[in-house]
C-alpha cells in the first residue's frame, strides 16, 4: 500500500460503515491529533510519529443504526444471546469491516468500552472536526444536532491526510443553551450518585436535554431506539413503525 492510498481506504470504510449503519465518518492525521491533544488523550501512533503519521478513522451513527441493527438482531443468533447486543453488532460490525477493507496493521478503541479507563471520544470527535461538544455536555454535530452516537476510533498503519485538523463547526456559539435547563431537571429528578438504572427511571427527562437543542431536530432518532439506548433490554430491541 502507498503511502497515497489513505483517500480510495477510508472510501471504501465510508462506504461499507454506511450500509451496516456508521453513517458518520471522518479521517484525520493521528500525528496532528496527538499534537493537539493532553498526554493522557493521544493514540497509538503506530511508529508513525513523524507527519503526518498514522490514518486516523472515528466512526458514529445517526437514527441510520437503528435498521441495520434491528435488522442484524433478527438474523444473528450471536447477537440475540449477547449480554448487550447493540456494544456486539458494533464491535463485530467495525471489527470486520475495517479487516476487509485493508491488511495493514490497525487498532479498535470502542466507546462503550470503560476499563480500565473510558477513551474521551467526545474530545477527539470535537478535535478533529466532527462533532463540537455543547454545554450540556452532548456531542453536536452541525446538521444532526445532539442526534448521534460516537461508537469507535480506528487508527491504521497508513500514511493519513498530510494537512492540519479541520475546524470544528459550533452550532452552539450564540445559543441560549436551552439544553442546560433540560440538565438540570434531569439530574435533578434523577438524583446523586447518577446510575444507569436511574437514567432508565428517568429516561423521557434525558431525552428531554436532547429535545431542547434547536438543531437537528429531523434527525431526531425513533421511538424505540430512544427506548432502548437509555434503557437497554432485548425487549425493546424492535424496528420503528
Amino acid at each position: 500500500m502507498t503511502e497515497l492510498e489513505w483517500q480510495p481506504l477510508v472510501a471504501n470504510l465510508t462506504t461499507a460503515a454506511a450500509r451496516a449503519g456508521f453513517d458518520l465518518v471522518q479521517a484525520f492525521s493521528v500525528a496532528h491529533y496527538n499534537a493537539a491533544a493532553p498526554a493522557t488523550e493521544r493514540l497509538d501512533d503506530l511508529g508513525r510519529a513523524a507527519l503526518p503519521g498514522a490514518l486516523g478513522v472515528v466512526f458514529g451513527n445517526t437514527r441510520e443504526l437503528w435498521p441495520a441493527f434491528t435488522t442484524a438482531y433478527t438474523q444473528d443468533a450471536a447477537l440475540e444471546r449477547a449480554e448487550h447486543p447493540l456494544d456486539a453488532y458494533v464491535v463485530t460490525r467495525l471489527s470486520s469491516l475495517l479487516a476487509d477493507a485493508t491488511s495493514a496493521r490497525s487498532q479498535l478503541i470502542f466507546a462503550h468500552v470503560t476499563t480500565p479507563r473510558a477513551f474521551p471520544i467526545q474530545r477527539l470527535a470535537e478535535r478533529v472536526g466532527l462533532a463540537a461538544l455543547s454545554p450540556s455536555h452532548l456531542a453536536i454535530h452541525p446538521q444532526h444536532g445532539p442526534w448521534l452516537a460516537l461508537r469507535a476510533v480506528a487508527v491504521i498503519d497508513v500514511a493519513g491526510p498530510p494537512g492540519p485538523l479541520p475546524p470544528v463547526a459550533r452550532p452552539c456559539l450564540g445559543c441560549s443553551a436551552p439544553c442546560l435547563a433540560a440538565l438540570e431537571q434531569a439530574r435533578l429528578v434523577s438524583g446523586e450518585p447518577l446510575s444507569s438504572a436511574a437514567i432508565a427511571r428517568h429516561a423521557g427527562a434525558w431525552v428531554a436535554v436532547r429535545d431542547a437543542c434547536p438543531v437537528g431536530r429531523g434527525s431526531r432518532y425513533g421511538a424505540n431506539q430512544l427506548a432502548y439506548h437509555y434503557a437497554p433490554a432485548h425487549s425493546r430491541i424492535r424496528p420503528e413503525a
